[in-house]
This record gives C-alpha cells, sequence and structure tokens, in this order.
C-alpha cells in the first residue's frame, strides 16, 4: 500500500550536506513514523546549514522530503509570513494521504482548512499547555506574557473547531491537556523518545560515599529550580550530597537568581552545573551516575525526563503537575509532591535517601511503567489513530496510557 504521511511541525530543521538534523525529541517521532509510510512531507521551519549546536542530531530516515516554511524565530514574527506559510501547509496536504500536527503551529486554522478541503486524516499532537505554564511566572514581561497568553488561548480555540471540522483526533500528554482539549477523539497518552535499547536495569542506588541528586531540563522559571536548592539545603543527611543540574541556560536573569540563591544558603560549592548534554548515551551516562533524580517543574505535559530517569534505574521525585500524574503513580514508580513546596521535597528526598526497600521499588516499578511509555508504544498511537476515519464509538477521552492507581 503506498501511503505518504504530512507531518507539520513548528519545531526548527537544519538542511546541510544532504542531511535533515532536528531536535531530538521531534526527529526520533518522524523517524520512527517514516518507517511506516513510503514518503513523508516534513511541513517545518527550515535554517539552510549546520546546525547551530549538538541539540540537533541527523534524521536517519532516508524517505523524509523538507516542504520548508519561511524562517521565522518566535510566533510574533510568523505573523510576518502568512502567505509563505499557507504555501507550505498546501504543498504538504496535497501531497499527503494523512497529516501528523506537533504542537502550536502558525496559522493552524488554514492547516485545518486544508485538511478539510482535500479531506485528509489529521491526528494533533498537543505537547505542552503554554496557558498553564504562563501562569506560572512572568517570562518575558507583563505585557508580552498576556499577548503569548492570548495566542495560545485562540491556538486552542482554532485547534478544537478544526478538529471538530476534520473529525480529526487529539493525542495529548497527559490528562490536563486531553481535558483542556477534550472530544470524541481524546487520547490522553505519554510521549517518548526512549527505545527497549536505552534501558539500564539496576537493583539499587544511594550506596556510595555521596548521594547524587540529578535534575535535567531547561534552565528557566517554570522549572523551579529555585525551591530544589532550597530543597536540597534542608536535607538532614549525614553523608556528603551532590546536585548536578543538567540543561542549557535560555533566562540569564534567572540563572543569576539561581547563583545568588546557592550562595545565600552556601551550598554553591555542593551544586554542580553541567550545562546542555546531548540526548543519547551521553545524557544517559549522567543519569546512571546518579542516585536520585528530581523534577521540581512547575508546569509540565509528560516530561520525556521521567521516562528516561525510570529506564535508567533511577529512583525519581516529581512535582504532582500537569501530565505528571499520567506518567508516574505516587507510591509505586514515584514520589509526587505538591509545586512551590521545598519542604516536602526535602523530605521525599530524605526518604529515598534512608528507606532501602522504597528506594528498591521505586527502581523496579519504575522500569516496568517505563517499558509502557516507550517511542514504539507512543507511534502505535499514532498510526491507529492516522488510520481511523469515523468518530464513532470514541469516548469523550478514550484512554491513558500510563500506570495509574
Amino acid at each position: 500500500m503506498n501511503r505518504t504521511l504530512g507531518y507539520v511541525t513548528p519545531v526548527r530543521a537544519y538542511c546541510s550536506a544532504g542531511e535533515i538534523y532536528m531536535q531530538a525529541a521531534s526527529g526520533k517521532v518522524a523517524d520512527a513514523l517514516a518507517a511506516q509510510y513510503d514518503k513523508v512531507y516534513m511541513c517545518s521551519r527550515v535554517v539552510d546549514g549546520p546546525p547551530d549546536s549538538s541539540a540537533e542530531s541527523p534524521l536517519a530516515a532516508k524517505n523524509i522530503e523538507l516542504v520548508p516554511q519561511p524562517f521565522w524565530r518566535t510566533s510574533a514574527a510568523s505573523l510576518l509570513h502568512v502567505w509563505g506559510i499557507a504555501r507550505a501547509y498546501l504543498r504538504t496536504c496535497r501531497s499527503s494521504d494523512v497529516l501528523f500536527v506537533r504542537g502550536m503551529c502558525p496559522y493552524i486554522g488554514v492547516l485545518y482548512l486544508f485538511a478539510w478541503l482535500f479531506r485528509r486524516p489529521i491526528c494533533h499532537w498537543i505537547v505542552g499547555d503554554p496557558v498553564a505554564l504562563l501562569r506560572t511566572s512572568t517570562r518575558k514581561g507583563r505585557l508580552r506574557d498576556t499577548f503569548a497568553w492570548l495566542y495560545a488561548l485562540q491556538d486552542r480555540a482554532v485547534s478544537r473547531m478544526g478538529r471538530w471540522l476534520t473529525g480529526g483526533a487529539f493525542i495529548c500528554n497527559g490528562g490536563e491537556l486531553a481535558r483542556a482539549y477534550r472530544s470524541p477523539r481524546t487520547i490522553a497518552t505519554v510521549s517518548s523518545t526512549v527505545e527497549e535499547t536505552d534501558f539500564s536495569p539496576r537493583l539499587d542506588t544511594c550506596q556510595g560515599p555521596c548521594v547524587r541528586i540529578l535534575f535535567v531540563g531547561y534552565i528557566r522559571p517554570e522549572k523551579g529550580i529555585e525551591y530544589l536548592l532550597d530543597a536540597v539545603s534542608q536535607l538532614r543527611h549525614d553523608g556528603p550530597w551532590e546536585l548536578e543540574i543538567v540543561g542549557p541556560d535560555q533566562f540569564p536573569a534567572y540563572r543569576r537568581k539561581l547563583d545568588e540563591r546557592a550562595a545565600a544558603l552556601k551550598i554553591q560549592t555542593r551544586v554542580r552545573w553541567t550545562g546542555y548534554v546531548p540526548f543519547g548515551e551521553p545524557l544517559f551516562d549522567r543519569m546512571r551516575a546518579a542516585d536520585i533524580f528530581v523534577l521540581p517543574t512547575l508546569s509540565e505535559g509528560t516530561p520525556h525526563v521521567l521516562v528516561e530517569a525510570r529506564a535508567s534505574g533511577l529512583p525519581s521525585i516529581s512535582t504532582t503537575v500537569g501530565g505528571v500524574p499520567t506518567t508516574v503513580t505516587h507510591g509505586m514508580d514515584a514520589l509526587l509532591v505538591p509545586p512551590k513546596d521545598s519542604r516536602a521535597l526535602a523530605r521525599a528526598m530524605q526518604r529515598v535517601i534512608r528507606d532501602a526497600s522504597l528506594r528498591r521499588a521505586l527502581i523496579r516499578n519504575g522500569l516496568e511503567s517505563a517499558r509502557l511509555q516507550t517511542l514504539g508504544r507512543f507511534t502505535e498511537i499514532v498510526l491507529r489513530e492516522l488510520e481511523t476515519n469515523t468518530d464513532q464509538g470514541r469516548p469523550e477521552v478514550a484512554q491513558e496510557i500510563g500506570p495509574r492507581a
């Protein structure tokens, strides 16, 4: 059966020396889907030339063809390229049998209109919730944040209207997003880039002379890193500990605030800033060297790092926000605490350090639940929805994939 897929994404692609480079979380999904189709038309904003950093890696699939949009850096900048973006959407819809859309794309209503006109089945992957994210903190000033919030609200409303028009499907990262995008074809799931070959089972951690605590993520306000710094300063642990923070700085003022906070708490010598670490073995090596993974985030979809940490045999602690409760179950494969609660975070870390039975159970159960949240499982759900052409018989929120209490 000759089938073609249109993959529309706001994630930038780099075209250099005959290779297409893309950020790992999107690129691995593209490669997995390309294995199931004869041709994939990747509709993305394109940069001609090598990638800016090691965050992007070459796509493995050779049946992916770029449909370039005019390059835009921000959603506001995309407003200047309406005709170029619309032409790219039109070409993708004409060329493809089915459409897969990732996240917030500019002029999403135009894309849905073309999908309806050409009768293309469409599956929209809702990655995160910018509406909730913008409530967590001020990011770029009150005025710009207000415009961003209004833009996110219209994107949600237009996407829901477009789904109704086309009879398409929403695949949402977590139950909270699924409720925001409720429809007859809404599925709450856990997206992941982890594959079976990435798993590293182990029986226990916290056995060395120093307890190594790990955070992985972007260094930006909604990650709540200041609460993690407060929490580790409250640890009542007889032995030494070290906090490693892995991730790129995106907000210099926020990073300065964190450095000042660590100095005020007199823990700066115990905090190690590693910077960006590429996905794959370099990142997994950092996880395998750690004893506890902590995610103090204030806003999330279903964070990939929670799957990656459990696949690396790390007992994990997270705040209970966004889609995190869809990803893990408190007391079974992770410990969950309220956001912005440093004391609860410190108590959870102390429990993991002191209670070997709990720690081993979190590791064991975490490995088992992560095996249900691999890239292969996510791809199966996407393919099923792409090949479904009817709304009949679908529940209001069809299902949630992941461990439940």
